[in-house]
């Protein structure tokens, strides 16, 4: 039978917020917490950047012990698969979080726009900016601001998700044509994806993607071009990206250098409408080992390319010998 609380009195009093009840004014500098908020944007969107550099960590041990393998093999790659699984999860809530406090201090920010430079706000303001539904609104704050994202989608103001999101429901491929496809998603809220495919004759490729938000109303469209081309050991594959506006938004171009039938070098740089890199990832493979080394680029401060990943794969080891 398990025993009583022997400290109720300290319990009580570090358990206490009263604090929470209400308190002296807090100054806020509005152009600070706004530039707060912009930094803490800022490191939710570098989280998630940064986050794609991990899925070796989850596929490295998915092949490395492929198919039939010891039961202590088996132990080995679901513990490293777990543990990526982790370490995904957790990046995901700490951007999560970063991107709920820099809501939070946008809101409030919103709330003084119209005082002064320094203004002082309550600790209600705070709780109502933290999603606290017993705090009242500020009085400040204007209409089209402060309601969650799940109060945006019960009264259809949230806006679909982005056309490369996980969440839709991808529907079959229907064949218009000998040349064209159609596949039709469906998001969360009701809203529709279609991906409009045409294979032209001359192996060009052009996916045209338009995302409907619930009412039927076109919210983005835009249009991304495919094409491939051999100069002996060099294959070649650029995609193109048009806007609504039919205007070039970025190409994306991938080299690849086979030595028979091992691709040895591969290059994938994308450049936006005036022609700067944005992005660029460089793989290098030993023919004889198949050992690698994948680099990955972004522009720094500067505009110049920095590297700002590396993951370098040992020689493999050979596998077993099949008698015919």
């Amino acid at each position: 039978m398990g025993t009583g609380n022997p400290y109720p009195d300290q319990t009580s009093a570090n358990s206490a917020t009263p604090w929470l009840r209400g308190g002296p004014p807090v100054n806020v500098d509005l152009d600070g917490l706004r530039e707060y908020a912009r930094l803490l944007a800022s490191q939710q969107a570098d989280i998630a950047a940064r986050s794609g550099h991990l899925a070796p960590l989850s596929e490295m041990p998915a092949g490395a012990f492929d198919g039939d393998v010891l039961g202590e093999a088996d132990a080995i790659r679901a513990g490293l698969m777990a543990n990526a699984a982790e370490l995904s999860t957790y990046l995901g809530k700490l951007a999560e979080s970063l991107g709920n406090v820099a809501n939070a201090a946008r809101t409030i920010a919103e709330s003084y726009r119209t005082g002064d430079a320094v203004s002082a706000a309550s600790l209600n303001d705070v709780l109502f900016a933290f999603g606290d539904k017993d705090a009242p609104r500020p009085a400040g704050l204007p209409e089209n601001l402060g309601t969650t994202y799940l109060e945006q989608q019960l009264s259809g103001t949230a806006a679909p998700p982005p056309a490369n999101s996980a969440t839709w429901q991808e529907g079959p491929v229907t064949p218009v044509s000998a040349y064209q496809s159609l596949q039709t998603s469906i998001g969360p809220n009701g809203e529709r994806r279609e991906v409009s495919t045409v294979i032209a004759p001359g192996g060009v490729t052009t996916a045209t993607t338009r995302v409907f938000d619930r009412n039927g109303e076109t919210v983005t469209s835009s249009v991304t071009r495919t094409s491939s081309r051999t100069d002996g050991p060099v294959r070649a594959t650029t995609v193109e990206t048009f806007g609504a506006d039919g205007e070039l938004t970025a190409t994306t171009e991938t080299r690849e250098r086979y030595e028979g039938t091992t691709v040895t070098e591969r290059t994938t740089e994308t450049v936006d409408a005036e022609g700067r890199t944005t992005a660029l990832t460089t793989e290098k493979v030993d023919p004889a080992t198949l050992g690698s080394t994948t680099s990955t680029y972004r522009p720094g401060d500067g505009g110049l390319l920095e590297e700002t990943n590396r993951v370098t794969t040992g020689p493999r080891t050979p596998g077993p010998v099949v008698n015919g």
